[in-house]
């Protein structure tokens, strides 16, 4: 990791009426970062042959790389005809600003090649029981979240803004964070 992406921060931006799509475009239009996690399903078309496409995870949600001033990017952001909202920190109005190095592994994690994955809701990921680990081991390795039991399967847990993602994986990959330091 290079010294400036210490530095890069993401906006988490809410739509409404699932117009995600509508407002990726008019963002790469003005060539400002951003990040919807797709997933692929599987629809019939009017043939009823089955077709693979690719859909956004979570409808109204999208991830913007904070590349300009919070201001300019609230004016950049006023001028898109669709609604839309930047999530913010309670109890102030500054604009809830997500480390690069979280958005790198929650990205990988939303890679819509890799099927063996899960997405819940935050309450839902925070319901789960489960202990904070690292895994230590293959391709997810170094990143930090909840290692949870289900049987004799084990699910490691990473949330975002709101969304959870929930990967198989061995116990054998993680480490128990210790939580007294």
């Amino acid at each position: 990791m290079d010294k400036q992406s210490k530095f890069v921060t993401w906006y988490a931006l809410r739509t409404y009426n699932c117009q995600e799509i509508k407002i990726s475009d008019f963002l790469t239009d003005r060539q400002m970062v951003h990040f919807i996690p797709m997933t692929y399903v599987e629809r019939k078309n009017r043939e009823g042959k089955v077709k693979r496409v690719l859909v956004p995870v979570v409808h109204n949600l999208i991830f913007l790389r904070k590349d300009k001033s919070q201001k300019e990017i609230l004016s950049i952001l006023g001028e898109c005809m669709t609604p839309i909202s930047v999530l913010r920190k309670e109890g102030s109005g500054d604009c809830y600003e997500i480390p690069d190095s979280q958005m790198v592994e929650f990205r990988a994690l939303c890679d819509p090649d890799f099927e063996d994955k899960q997405f819940i809701t935050h309450d839902e990921a925070d319901a789960k029981p489960g202990k904070e680990v690292r895994i230590v081991h293959g391709q997810f390795a170094g990143m930090t979240g909840k290692l949870h039991r289900v049987n004799n399967n084990y699910f490691f847990i990473k949330t975002l803004a709101g969304v959870g993602v929930m990967i198989r994986i061995s116990r054998w990959y993680c480490k128990v964070i210790d939580s007294k330091l």
